[in-house]
């Protein structure tokens, strides 16, 4: 507030003027302008990101949830007709497997290893067919949950609260799948391929019979620069999984390395903060699951597969609602903070 005296100025905004009690004087100071709020800063973000995963959760949480419990039962189905196959028993009753999980030492013979390998060598040739077939169809569904998540949390902001759950979401949602699904697999081609062209001075130190300390600054060096370029690209491309859900932007490849021009340590720190609010609120069902090895080796596998599905759950809800308002930031900077429809 002013002193006594003082008053806007009905001529000059943003001015203050002195009354002496009877008409206006010349004396004029300028009001101090509140600073206008970044609609893009750390703490938008943050502030928005938390609307958007309250409303996916209330909102579709229950259908995120179940969808990574139709995973936690693929692999559940898959895991017990594995481990309790003939070799599969011998393999646990071999390895004293409820010790193993305890974390306990286990100690075998030369023998005893040598049929461990055998074991496992056939146990794997077996169930390759079936391992791809799971993947695929976890795949498929996880990404299903991610685009569900993302669609809810673009309306949110835009939307009154009443309209921003529709029934037609999860069909949108599974129709988005295989946008989603490729840039998924673009992503990791990309980055796959980023480090394997770092480490090819490592292979060719290693074909060409060079020297141990050769191979080990070759080694060390392009290990490094593969973390530092695999990381690059992969945080150039971390947007287009919400973009291929959510907008007319095909996989979202281009779009993606267009946002995050500029921006690369925002969106690290940004994609920092999610990460680590996920893994937070995920952390304490590690110790629940640790109850079940009391129970013995079938107890553990459904402790582990359910809260293996509500550890998922909540990474889905946290994490992709923050990737779709991050996005939507980086758009409006863009001059269009608009993703979808």
């Amino acid at each position: 507030m002013p002193p006594p005296g003082w008053y806007p100025d009905p001529e000059m905004a943003w001015t203050w003027r002195w009354w002496d009690g009877s008409r206006w004087t010349d004396l004029r100071a300028p009001q101090t302008v509140p600073p206008e709020r970044d609609p893009y800063s750390v703490s938008s973000w943050f502030e928005q990101s938390v609307e958007a995963s309250k409303r996916v959760i209330v909102r579709v949480g229950f259908v995120v949830l179940a969808l990574w419990c139709v995973t936690a039962v693929l692999l559940g189905v898959f895991a017990f007709s594995v481990f309790n196959s003939g070799k599969g028993r011998e393999l646990r009753e071999l390895i004293q497997f409820d010790r193993l999980v305890d974390g306990s030492t286990v100690e075998l013979t030369d023998a005893e290893w040598d049929r461990v390998g055998e074991l496992f060598g056939d146990i794997a040739r077996a169930a390759v067919p079936w391992m791809a077939v799971l993947f695929v169809v976890v795949l498929l569904v996880s990404t299903w949950a991610a685009a569900l998540a993302a669609r809810v949390a673009d309306r949110v902001g835009s939307s009154t609260v009443e309209s921003v759950a529709r029934p037609a979401d999860t069909t949108d949602a599974l129709r988005r799948v295989p946008a989603v699904v490729a840039a998924v697999v673009v992503v990791s081609v990309v980055a796959a391929g980023v480090v394997a062209i770092s480490l090819l001075p490592l292979f060719v130190a290693v074909a060409v019979d060079a020297s141990g300390g050769t191979i080990a600054v070759t080694a060390v060096f392009g290990s490094m620069a593969a973390a530092v370029l695999a990381t690059w690209m992969v945080v150039r491309l971390s947007l287009c999984v919400v973009l291929a859900a959510v907008g007319d932007w095909g996989i979202g490849i281009r779009r993606s390395w267009a946002l995050t021009h500029a921006h690369f340590w925002g969106v690290v720190g940004r994609l920092l903060v999610a990460g680590f609010i996920a893994g937070a609120a995920s952390f304490p069902l590690s110790f629940v699951n640790s109850f079940g090895l009391s129970f013995g080796f079938t107890a553990w596998l459904l402790s582990f597969l359910a809260l293996q599905a509500i550890g998922n759950a909540v990474s889905t809800v946290v994490t992709v609602p923050a990737q779709v308002v991050l996005a939507r930031h980086l758009s409006g900077r863009h001059g269009n903070g608009r993703l979808g429809g």
